[in-house]
């Protein structure tokens, strides 16, 4: 295995080829432990847990597995075609390193967004057998009914779809209903609903299995999942 330097850190962490990196060294603006890198090809006797770039202090991760909190108006693809692209709300070696939406969420929709470059980990958390409940907090057009809980507890046919589709869980509180459901089908929660004749007005994912949405970050804004949030998916 070839000696980690200074430039294929780098570029392990979206800065670029490793020609790129190198030319950030050689204009100064690389930075490790206070001190600054002259020479590209230095190597590192181990992985430092941050390398400043340009005066921004960078983790050195190379798997990513991030929470963001979508707002509306932004679409989950890298070729947005009616609004912005999600993925302009991360750092742009973030596209670099690979890293892809775990599901989607529609434009008009908000709340919790995960995103990886791991493969592995991104089939098991949309897989549903892997059993993670995801919940959903809405806004309806008209008022919920008994009736309209039934229906979804028992299941609904949605276009298109070879079987039933059913809500796990569902409360209702005055003004919005909370959803859980299995799967992550195209537009689903909003399809089920209007199954059972009503129409979702808004829509925010609050939960995926047991990882809640960080409220903190504000809409757009993104951080790494902890250790035991991506133990508790993986």
């Amino acid at each position: 295995m070839p000696a980690l330097t200074v430039e294929r850190l780098l570029a392990s962490i979206g800065f670029g080829s490793r020609k790129e990196s190198r030319a950030l060294v050689r204009m100064g603006l690389v930075e490790l432990q206070g001190r600054l890198v002259e020479d590209p090809f230095e190597e590192l006797p181990a992985r430092p847990e941050f390398i400043t770039v340009n005066g921004e202090e960078i983790p050195t991760v190379e798997k990513l597995y991030v929470m963001l909190y979508k707002p509306v108006d932004v679409e989950c693809s890298h070729n947005a075609r009616d609004h912005r692209s999600v993925f302009e709300l991360v750092p742009d070696r973030f596209t670099a390193m690979g890293i892809q939406t775990v599901g989607r969420l529609d434009a008009d929709s908000t709340g919790l967004l995960l995103m990886s470059n791991q493969g592995d980990f991104i089939h098991k958390v949309e897989s549903p057998k892997k059993g993670l409940l995801k919940k959903y907090k809405v806004t309806l057009a008209r008022p919920f009914t008994e009736e309209q809980r039934a229906e979804l507890l028992s299941g609904v046919m949605l276009k298109d779809e070879r079987r039933p589709v059913d809500a796990k869980e569902i409360v209702a509180d005055e003004g919005s209903v909370t959803i859980s459901i299995g799967e992550g089908l195209y537009h689903q929660v909003r399809r089920m609903f209007a199954a059972v004749g009503n129409h979702v007005e808004t829509l925010e994912r609050e939960s995926i299995g047991p990882v809640v949405l960080d409220r903190s970050l504000g809409l757009g804004g993104w951080r790494f999942l902890t250790e035991d949030e991506i133990k508790a998916l993986s």
